[in-house]
């Protein structure tokens, strides 16, 4: 992954003392650094401490409408947040080249390794899946951040639990973990990711730190599972390998790749066995380091000008929720209600047009009446003529 450089002198530093093989933090040039995973007391949540480094990973869940081209498989989405809290050199809100780097890489070993069985994140074909989304969040950045972001990632899939469904013919029922136990997700195996970097004369360096990466001509990141399978294999720059090289870099790969697996399996399984005691896991408490839990001194507090209140714990039922109410009957309800919509508008129709008709025939009785009285008044005024006319000739004889 691509780092930023490094002054000439720091660079000349680093190669002389990888040379003699010392590094800065004590290490040989075929060690790995320690790791720790810790797993949160929420499912899908993991902590990943490899060296200085640190990675949060969380798993979130919902129910989205599946792709065209894959209408029965559910969606596997990486999120990945550089915040300058890891690094000063990351952007707030914009991961930059290595953040889209590492998101491609992680999409690459997790997503595209096809370690999750995506077909069982189906509910209703065409209809509702299930989206996965890993959000990592890089805490501290101090090299190794693929292997530690894929570690967490990893733990956190492991260590998910999905809401249990039942499908009716009208609607989808999301059942909470207090009506019906949580269920995990299908994961055939565990890709584990090593990065070996590369010295101009050849020697190999195992998992370097942010300072020793810019110092090398190259990298390549490998990534397997504990069943001996190459899930994934990425190299940095245009360094010429021997087919030698890459075979012991995936034997070391192989190696790391059963230890790590090893303590995913233990630190899920530890977690399982409080929760069926019905204990509650410490989380990431266990991240405080004694010294500070029996400091004399005591940590710098910040505490408000009010009243103590008494702290209560309280446990609220959570329903379940019902989505895609009658999604079946949804086309036979739009006939239904169109169909009662067209009568209620004939209605209108049919009142407004014998409206029309009875206020059509009223008139043109009064304009019949009308015309008549105005005949009879014009005969009546002949009438006067005439009369008057003969009388006028009368007297004349």
């Amino acid at each position: 992954m691509r780092t930023p450089a490094v002054a000439t002198c720091e660079k000349q530093f680093i190669l002389a003392g990888l040379q003699a093989d010392l590094r800065l933090d004590g290490r040989h040039r075929v060690d790995f650094r320690g790791v720790q995973l810790v797993v949160g007391t929420e499912c899908g949540t993991a902590l990943c401490m490899m060296g200085s480094t640190k990675v949060f990973a969380a798993v979130t869940a919902s129910i989205v409408t599946p792709n065209r081209n894959q209408p029965i498989k559910g969606i596997v989405a990486i999120d990945v947040d550089m915040s300058p809290m890891g690094n000063p050199a990351h952007e707030h809100n914009r991961l930059g080249d290595r953040g889209q780097e590492l998101n491609s890489l992680l999409e690459m070993i997790i997503r595209d390794s096809r370690c999750i069985d995506v077909e069982s994140l189906c509910i209703r074909a065409k209809e509702e899946v299930w989206k996965l989304v890993v959000n990592v969040r890089i805490l501290d950045d101090c090299g190794g951040l693929l292997d530690c972001a894929a570690l967490a990632s990893v733990a956190a899939l492991y260590h998910y639990r999905r809401p249990n469904v039942s499908i009716q013919p009208n609607r989808t029922i999301i059942h909470s973990e207090w009506e019906q136990a949580l269920v995990p997700l299908n994961i055939y195996h565990m890709p584990i990711c090593v990065t070996f970097g590369f010295m101009e004369n050849g020697e190999i360096i195992i998992d370097p730190s942010d300072r020793e990466l810019p110092c090398l001509a190259g990298s390549l990141v490998a990534a397997c599972n504990k069943r001996s399978e190459v899930c994934a294999l990425h190299q940095s720059t245009n360094i010429i390998l021997s087919a030698e090289t890459i075979e012991w870099c995936v034997k070391k790969a192989l190696q790391r790749a059963l230890d790590l697996s090893e303590l995913v399996s233990t630190v899920i399984k530890d977690d399982a066995t409080k929760r069926q005691k019905n204990e509650k896991p410490p989380g990431f408490a266990l991240t405080i380091t004694e010294e500070i839990l029996g400091s004399e001194t005591g940590i710098n507090e910040l505490v408000a000008p009010c009243t103590s209140a008494q702290k209560t714990t309280t446990v609220k039922y959570q329903p379940s929720v019902i989505v895609n109410e009658d999604p079946l009957a949804g086309e036979r309800q739009n006939v239904d209600e169109s169909d009662a919509e067209t009568a209620a508008l004939q209605r209108q129709v049919d009142h407004i047009t014998a409206t029309l008709k009875e206020n059509s025939v009223q008139k043109t009785k009064d304009d019949g009446k009308k015309e008549k009285d105005e005949l009879a008044e014009v005969d009546d005024l002949l009438d006067g003529i005439l009369d008057d006319d003969l009388e006028g000739e009368q007297m004349e004889m």
